[in-house]
């Protein structure tokens, strides 16, 4: 990766634009999940993907960036389960704007409540999938990220950072080839005191109505935790998570989550889940949970970055 990278660098500062860079970067997963009640139980579970950054900065300093990733997992194909050659593709491109605490994203990127910048959503999941974590009961909310998808929402999302305090606002034009899409916007603060972050969320779209959810996340130590609390008007009844993460060695880590509330059918949802760092961006995981619908969910595999 080393010698693309630096290639890709050379390049574009041959081009005349020493302050440019293009870089490669990428994950890949491989494991077995299995799921109670499903039509096969167990199956094969990978996915691969590749995301391509470029970034250049004027002589005034404001910087300007580029992205566009893609992705193939296992899939089903001709009622096989476990079909090998399911590839999402590339997604949209998403492109961002930056200077001193001011940033703005547009394109095929993440609204407020994927984004992550003020509130932590899934927190701390299980599994070397993440398969579930504290937002598992968490239904009917409008959340749009960066992926993979071919039919990707156009967003306008600004981000504003002044010592530890952050505000953010995104609006999602609606998309008229998707069926039941709308308009969408959302604003979002968080404040951030040491270790420990607090933050909220509001938002409302025209189809599915308003939500809102406030959290907060931290580590004392070598413990990480994160809750969640939210609701919308598509559910209409509080949805709760909690999630946290216990360092048992430099490279082992024990993870946990319990989410409740939302539909009147979902059950308590709560798992357990444990994690190995091999170096190099190498982990062999697993972990077990009691999914929403009751049915349990477990898997085990590897993940890699590069």
């Amino acid at each position: 990766m080393k010698k693309i990278l630096f290639a890709s660098t050379a390049l574009v500062a041959t081009a005349g634009v020493a302050a440019a860079e293009l870089t490669w970067s990428g994950s890949g997963r491989l494991g077995v999940v299995y799921t109670e009640g499903a039509s096969q139980e167990t199956v094969l579970d990978h996915r691969f993907r590749l995301t391509v950054n470029g970034v250049t900065e004027t002589d005034g300093g404001v910087k300007f960036e580029g992205r566009i990733r893609w992705q193939a997992d296992d899939g089903i194909s001709g009622g096989n389960v476990n079909g090998a050659g399911a590839t999402g593709g590339a997604g949209g491109a998403g492109f961002a704007v930056s200077t001193g605490g001011l940033r703005v994203d547009v394109g095929h990127v993440s609204d407020v409540f994927d984004s992550g910048d003020v509130v932590s959503w899934g927190g701390n999941g299980v599994g070397y999938t993440g398969f579930l974590d504290q937002a598992a009961n968490f239904t009917g909310f409008d959340k749009k990220g960066f992926g993979n998808g071919a039919a990707a929402s156009q967003t306008i999302k600004a981000l504003y950072t002044i010592s530890d305090f952050t505000v953010n606002a995104s609006y999602t034009l609606n998309d008229t080839t998707i069926a039941g899409a709308d308009e969408s916007w959302q604003i979002g603060a968080g404040y951030n005191f040491g270790a420990h972050r607090v933050g909220a969320m509001y938002g409302d779209d025209k189809a599915s109505g308003k939500q809102w959810a406030i959290g907060a996340d931290g580590s004392f130590g070598d413990f990480s935790y994160a809750a969640l609390v939210g609701d919308n008007d598509t559910v209409n009844k509080t949805m709760y998570g909690l999630s946290g993460a216990y360092a048992v060695s430099a490279a082992g880590s024990i993870t946990g989550y319990v989410s409740g509330g939302g539909l009147a059918a979902n059950d308590t949802s709560y798992g357990i889940g444990y994690s190995h760092s091999l170096g190099g961006g190498v982990s062999l995981a697993t972990g077990v949970a009691k999914a929403p619908g009751g049915n349990t969910i477990a898997d085990a595999g590897v993940t890699f970055s590069f």
